[in-house]
């Protein structure tokens, strides 16, 4: 599972490093795959193929002529980019993605479990202001009456 918060810098040409414990997953869990990187939220979100393709399976299930479901397909599914990692341990990030996300140099990675979350550092620094901190405490609570 990804977990944990990391800081980089983005090469000029687009290229993050993924962060060595990201690695370290992928190649336990996911062996050499490729990374899919779409739109959410304010951020990006990377998943590797397999659990990509979970989502896909899932989404294809779907009504497909709800108004709901097309839009959440066109902003998800219509962003999607396979980004492989190279040689170096780098994702290019191509630039439509990067304009998305505001992401100019320096990166926040975020685990998520089974995907990774990659933030502009500016919007990530606004985003875990004291509202984050709010937020998480009125879903610990609604989150304790499941178990947790």
């Amino acid at each position: 599972m990804f977990r944990g918060r990391y800081e980089h810098t983005m090469t000029d040409k687009g290229r993050v490093s993924m962060p060595a414990k990201f690695r370290e997953v992928c190649k336990e869990k996911y062996g050499d795959e490729t990374f899919v990187i779409t739109n959410f939220d304010k951020c990006l979100v990377a998943y590797p193929l397999k659990e990509w393709n979970e989502i896909e399976r899932k989404v294809s299930e779907l009504p497909q002529f709800k108004q709901e479901v097309i839009s959440f397909l066109r902003y998800l599914m219509g962003g999607a980019v396979d980004c492989p990692l190279d040689g170096q341990g780098r994702v290019l990030i191509p630039q439509p993605l990067r304009n998305h996300a505001r992401i100019n140099k320096d990166v926040v990675m975020v685990g998520m479990l089974t995907r990774i979350e990659v933030w502009s550092k500016e919007v990530w620094d606004v985003e875990q202001s004291e509202r984050a901190y709010e937020e998480f405490k009125k879903s610990r609570e609604t989150l304790a009456g499941q178990g947790l």
